[in-house]
């Protein structure tokens, strides 16, 4: 008997046990808004996937998955070929909830839209909570695409810490695609106080990009304070015609995605490094502290933000001199010593007009020639200020002027005006006749090739016309006023503003021929 009641009584206890299982799975399952203050469970519904199929959109080459990110409820992907994108149907699928656009609900494979600009769709749960999302295909601009994926989404917030990502190049039938594991962080002095950041990226290997040689070290220049778009582009190709500096940038232009958000166009650069396929010299390391091996190489930068662990200021003009490479790792107090008392031998020579023995024993002058030409035709007025003047000594070599860098702002902005001869060391060499001579020289032998400037100009503006109506649209200009974007051309059109920078661009080496004939 007392077995029997002790089954009888486990039988009921397991029955009550069950249904208040499913009594509380039903709940948790169900509810949309039970118990917020104790954290119980809330479902709020999602968009889960969101595509465009071939089968559906004809004019498609294929399927377009568009990823969905946690970080934001943006949904970012680009047309590889020029379609019109005016009426394509959507395939989507949700959890718990529907897709409306202006409270019209929208069918799985069925609703058509134009999604030639953004589209807004607004997820409205079962449980009543809605959410917005932004849907957006870039139109195909003729430019390869970058896409980069930090890990956990992270956004790129300093200059100072490396994030790791992955990394993706769609070349666009134009260049090789390429994938690789990256790290990443901001960059920039300037450029980093504005709303479209810059960044340089470090590849996991050396690879070739774009079709610029091998390295892991890669600049994306953001050129936000340029209307054309073309500054830095175009003085890095006068840079290629005044060959006596050894090496000039590569870049081009891509556009980039970054955590799923459209972020412009971007001019993808080499950055300025020691390397065999950038500024080649010798690599120092911390046991040369000796004769030849002391001499070389050095990579300066004159710079008025003075922002490197390694540094002098000269004694006679309080030139601020940034010593990039060797870096902080290698360099030692005898290599510091060594580049530093030549940099102010150099400058006292300068001073007291001892040209020769500057031209014989400090200083390659067909590279300062050169410098200061680009500089001049350009008209950059930061040179004046002592920013990115780069300088850079191989072993057993003479100083070299360059590599060229920094020319979105302030350049091609007046027919005439500063041309850069009292700008640092030009203002000692522009007193000796024997240098100005070879200018002349060298500006009338290069002249006819710096002319075809002028047309690349307007082609190279052809080529990213497209790229930039969409650039345009995300990090527009012409609500800001003279004293952050001082190149005067942030009120006009693209097409006015390229217009105006080749006709200064010709009037100014008329100018500067002019300049220095007399």
């Amino acid at each position: 008997m007392k077995r029997k009641n002790n089954m009888i009584f486990n039988f009921v206890l397991s029955k009550m046990f069950i249904r208040l299982a499913c009594t509380l799975s039903i709940v948790l399952l169900s509810s949309s808004c039970i118990d917020t203050k104790n954290n119980l469970f809330i479902d709020k519904g999602n968009l889960l996937s969101f595509k465009f199929e071939k089968k559906l959109n004809p004019q498609l080459a294929e399927d377009i998955e568009l990823p969905i990110y946690t970080s934001h409820n943006k949904l970012t992907w680009y047309l590889d070929k020029p379609i019109d994108a005016s009426n394509l149907i959507a395939s989507f699928s949700t959890e718990r909830g529907k897709l409306y656009i202006n409270n019209k609900e929208q069918k799985d494979g069925v609703t058509a839209n134009d999604f030639s600009e953004i589209i807004t769709y607004t997820f409205k749960g079962d449980n009543g909570e809605t959410k917005d999302y932004q849907v957006r295909l870039l139109p195909y601009t003729g430019l390869p695409v970058v896409i980069i994926k930090t890990n956990g989404e992270h956004p790129l917030l300093d200059r100072e810490n490396w994030l790791t990502a992955s990394f993706e190049i769609k070349g666009m039938n134009h260049f090789e695609d390429f994938k690789d594991s990256i790290e990443v962080k901001g960059r920039g002095n300037g450029t980093w106080r504005f709303p479209k950041k810059p960044f340089n990226v470090k590849l996991n290997n050396k690879s070739s990009i774009l079709g610029m040689p091998k390295h892991k070290r890669w600049s994306f220049l953001a050129n936000y304070r340029d209307r054309t778009l073309l500054r830095n582009d175009v003085t890095f190709h006068i840079g290629y015609i005044a060959d006596n500096l050894q090496w000039t940038p590569k870049s081009q232009f891509a556009e980039v995605i970054f955590n799923g958000e459209y972020q412009g166009n971007f001019q993808v650069c080499e950055q300025i490094r020691v390397d065999k396929n950038r500024v080649n010299v010798k690599e120092l390391t911390a046991e040369d502290v000796d004769e030849p091996q002391i001499t070389g190489g050095y990579l300066l930068e004159y710079d008025s933000y003075y922002d490197e662990p390694n540094k002098f200021r000269t004694p006679i003009n309080n030139w601020p001199v940034n010593i990039k490479e060797p870096d902080e790792k290698v360099l030692n107090k005898a290599q510091l010593e060594y580049i530093e008392n030549y940099t102010n031998t150099f400058e006292a020579l300068l001073q007291a007009g001892e040209y020769e023995q500057v031209y014989n024993e400090y200083i390659n002058v067909k590279s300062f020639i050169d410098y200061w030409m680009v500089q001049a035709i350009v008209g950059n007025k930061e040179m004046g200020y002592i920013y990115s003047v780069y300088c850079y000594k191989d072993r057993n070599k003479k100083l070299y002027a360059g590599p060229l860098w920094d020319f979105d702002y302030t350049t091609f902005t007046t027919e005439a005006e500063n041309n850069n001869k009292s700008a640092v060391w030009y203002k000692y060499l522009f007193k000796d006749p024997n240098f100005k001579r070879k200018v002349v020289e060298r500006f009338c032998q290069l002249k006819p090739q710096l002319i075809g400037i002028a047309d690349y100009i307007s082609e190279k503006a052809t080529a990213l016309s497209l790229s930039e109506k969409e650039n345009s649209k995300l990090w527009p200009l012409s609500n800001l006023d003279s004293t952050i974007i001082p190149n005067n051309d942030e009120k006009l059109t693209f097409n006015e503003a390229v217009s105006r920078m080749r006709s200064i661009y010709l009037k100014r080496l008329e100018w500067i021929e002019q300049q220095l004939k007399n």
